[in-house]
């Protein structure tokens, strides 16, 4: 695990934040090389080595194959651990630019976030992934360009084993690094480690081993780990993406389920929701405590058409639907509801408007980022009213709000409009169901917490029921029941107009347990991961 010296990250309270400190124990780095390392010859390289872990493991698998002067190369920024790993004291991505093949790369690198990667390694990182065709994003944690120069630097037989953190799964700025993966190897085998291996790391981890053999089944794998320690024959299960997702996140699903899930859309054959509608992001003010007002502020600066009904927090949406008795009752409680929309210059405004918006500038509203590319400064835009609203997070599982009161959102709600919105109430009900819960699941990403989030990308590839008839009957019975929180009982009530017949009542049942253990996976995780 590289240490990284503070002066070329920023400084912060956490010190394992700051050296992307995940340690590995050695039981770990043991089936790892014993893996990656086939031959006594083969040089190996830990490019971020720590405290040598991997190069100790190394070292003795290769005694054990007859090398007693083995070449086993390991690079740290930290001349302390450096030193005392017997490694190169380097910067890894300044390093690898001139650096051999080597046979095995194996290692734990860093986990440092986008905001403290250094400016000049990410600058010399960046250059030489975009010498391989990559596009690298200025989002991505460090481990993403080891992972992929530790690519460039394997020979084309060489096996790479790595401990990266499981958003190599999910997050959307590795999505390309997966698909240059399963593109420059023939095998990516993904081993999901068990809890206990890793006790004291807050940021869940994957082992990842990729290989050219052409043995056995290609592309994606996975495999437990009592089958890697065990060592050869690995026994490797195929676990190929969905084609409605191309996250990796199935593989947090047994096989069975796995299995379960593709013949259960296979059997539906829904459509995504870009079929039926679209979902955006909400309003971007700039500054919502200024534009965003209360109904005695609103009061106060005069009702001339410019304030905008709006839906600011997720627990303003209790139900499946959102009446203006709801929005009365939100308004009631001094919550701020409403958005000043105005695109006039100053001296055409009422008098308490230009006095609000010269005491915003005096606050230095105006030279917020979204607001001082603005002209005006206070006009807010793409300000339109949604058919209906989709929580970005949630808690306990994901929902459409149906908009009886017309209204925007702010960017932590996400706004839908409908091709059809005389199908809105269909749409929202039939969206509660096992099968698109669980798609929910999948393509969403969870933070510690067990929070779900939903980007309006992956909502829109989410699959939906057509938009049944006897959905309109159970609407307000579905909405009373996600009210009172009795979101299974809620379930239960959709999934028996929206699943055909063609689809095994056992499949329904397994479709019920999977989403379970989905939730359950999620609340119980206590990682820090984004």
């Amino acid at each position: 695990m590289t240490r990284v010296v503070s002066h070329r990250y920023k400084a912060t309270t956490n010190r394992e934040k700051t050296l992307g400190a995940v340690y590995t124990p050695p039981r770990v780095a043991s089936a790892l090389v014993r893996w990656a390392v086939r031959h006594r010859d083969d040089r190996v390289l830990d490019p971020s080595c720590g405290e040598g872990v991997f190069l100790a493991a190394a070292r003795t698998h290769l005694a054990d194959l007859g090398n007693t002067q083995p070449t086993c190369v390991g690079v740290d920024i930290d001349r302390e651990a450096a030193a005392a790993a017997g490694a190169v004291c380097a910067d890894f991505f300044e390093w690898a630019s001139s650096s051999l093949p080597f046979d095995a790369v194996v290692g734990n690198p860093p986990f440092i976030r986008s905001h403290l990667f250094a400016e000049e390694s990410r600058r010399t990182a960046f250059e030489q992934m975009a010498e391989m065709g990559l596009h690298p994003s200025r989002l991505m944690s460090t481990w993403a360009p080891f992972v992929a120069l530790s690519c460039r630097i394997l020979s084309p037989t060489g096996r790479l084993a790595f401990v990266v953190p499981e958003e190599l799964l999910h997050v959307g700025y590795a999505a390309e690094l997966r698909r240059f993966l399963l593109s420059r190897f023939r095998r990516v085998f993904v081993c999901m480690p068990n809890g206990d291996l890793f006790p004291s790391v807050q940021q869940a981890v994957v082992l990842l081993l990729c290989d050219n053999e052409s043995s056995g089944s290609g592309g994606l794998l996975t495999m437990p780990f009592a089958d890697l320690e065990s060592g050869p024959p690995y026994r490797a299960k195929p676990a190929p993406a969905w084609e409605w997702c191309s996250k990796w996140t199935h593989l947090f699903l047994s096989e069975n389920d796995r299995k379960a899930v593709a013949e259960g859309f296979r059997l539906l054959d829904w459509r995504p929701m870009s079929h039926y509608g679209r979902a955006e992001v909400g309003v971007v003010t700039g500054d919502n405590s200024f534009f965003i007002v209360s109904e005695s502020q609103a009061a106060a600066l005069g009702h001339n058409g410019f304030l905008t009904p709006i839906v600011t927090s997720a627990r303003d949406l209790a139900g499946i639907r959102l009446t203006a008795a709801d929005f009365r009752q939100v308004a009631s409680e001094g919550r701020p509801v409403f958005l000043i929309h105005i695109a006039y210059p100053l001296a055409d405004l009422s008098r308490p408007l230009e006095e609000y918006f010269s005491r915003g500038k005096r606050l230095g509203v105006h030279l917020k980022y979204k607001c001082r590319i603005r002209n005006p400064w206070y006009a807010v835009p793409s300000v339109w009213p949604a058919d209906a609203l989709l929580l970005r997070q949630a808690g306990e599982v994901p929902k459409l709000v149906h908009l009886t009161k017309k209204c925007a959102s702010t960017d932590t709600i996400h706004r839908v409009r409908w091709h059809q919105p005389s199908l809105g109430k269909r749409h929202v009900t039939g969206f509660l169901n096992t099968w698109s819960l669980i798609a929910c699941e999948i393509m969403g990403r969870s933070y510690g917490g067990g929070v779900l989030e939903l980007m309006p990308s992956e909502a829109n590839s989410i699959p939906m029921p057509p938009p049944l008839q006897g959905l309109d009957k159970v609407f307000f019975a579905v909405d009373e029941r996600v009210r009172q929180r009795e979101f299974v009982a809620a379930i239960e009530l959709v999934d028996a107009l929206v699943t055909p017949p063609c689809v095994p009542a056992k499949d329904r049942e397994q479709a019920c347990e999977i989403l379970a253990k989905l939730i359950a996976r999620r609340k119980t995780r206590q990682n820090g991961n984004h």
